[in-house]
This record gives C-alpha cells, structure tokens and sequence, in this order.
C-alpha cells in the first residue's frame, strides 16, 4: 500500500510520462490503438507495483525502466498466437480494401506485421534492441542508456537482429529501420 505522498508521486509520474509512452506503445503495437492502451495500463501496473523502488530513482532511470518493461510486453503480445487481425490504424473501421492505389500500403504492412512477428520470435538481447530501436524509434545512445550497454554492443545486437529477420523473412530485405 502506498502512502498518499507516494501515490500522488506517481500519479504525477504517469501523467508526464504516459503521453510520451502511448505513442512509443501505439508505434510498437502497429498501429493498433487498443493493444497500445493494453500495453500501457500493464507497464503501469507493474510501474505501480514496483514503485516503492522506482520512487528512489532518477527520472532518467524510471523512464529506461518504463521503455525497458514496455518493449519487454509488447514482444510478449506479438508471440502471443491472436495476432491475427488486420492493422486497423486510428479512427479506422478495419482494413482497408485493396485497390491499385493503396496496394503497396497493404503490402506495407503486411511486410511489418511479418517483421514485429519475426522480431517477437527472436531471444534475448537482440529482440530487446531491435524493437527498441527500429519499433520504438530509439537512437542507438538512447537504447545503450535503456537496456545499460555500451553504444557497440548496441550496434552488435542491432546487426545480429537484422540478419536474423532477413533469414526469416525468407531473403527480404528485413529493415524497417536502416541507419545504423
């Protein structure tokens, strides 16, 4: 239980980070604005639970353990078997139909609904890295500082990443994100 010092802490700890935060978790769901808020609410809780420890920390600190636990959930969510729907982006009734004109916007998504699957399929570090950086949108210092590793062993995850969804994506060019 926390004290009404330590709640009010966090509660003004939500409300600056959360805006931040949802639209990281919408880029990192594809789009999908409920997933987003699914992933919000469970980083928050566990934010929530964990706060007499996070309370302690720097700023900096509590948002690399945000980013951190968010990646972490949302990776669990696209391994998850109900992925099956269709991207429908914001304000949206559902896929879009398929046209000569939007067709390469299909294939789009396809292609990153393929990649975040692939990504979710991966272990370890350079799952963490890859969603981080080409999901979230981290540059590479950004992500060191998040996941506590120096800016090479970043970029060495980041290249074992890549390499490992271009053989899964069966010899496509797997980047979602090419800077390096």
């Amino acid at each position: 239980m926390l004290t009404d010092g330590e709640e009010a802490e966090f509660f003004d700890f939500h409300a600056k980070t959360s805006p931040i935060l949802f639209r990281k978790a919408y880029r990192m769901c594809d789009g999908h604005e409920a997933d987003a808020h699914d992933m919000l609410q469970v980083t928050y809780l566990k934010a929530l639970k964990h706060w007499p420890t996070l309370s302690g920390l720097a700023d900096s600190q509590r948002h690399n353990w945000l980013m951190t636990t968010l990646s972490r959930e949302v990776m669990q969510m696209w391994r998850a078997p109900r992925r099956s729907r269709e991207a429908a982006p914001h304000g949206s009734d559902g896929p879009e139909p398929a046209s000569a004109d939007n067709a390469s916007v299909i294939d789009h998504r396809d292609r990153l609904r393929q990649a975040c699957q692939a990504i979710a399929a991966m272990d370890g570090k350079p799952a963490e890295v890859m969603a981080l950086h080409c999901l979230a949108g981290y540059e590479i210092a950004e992500v060191a500082e998040i996941l506590g590793m120096k800016p090479g062993t970043v970029r060495v995850h980041l290249h074992t990443a890549r390499t490992r969804l271009r053989v899964t994506m069966a010899g496509q060019e797997g980047g979602e994100c090419d800077d390096a």
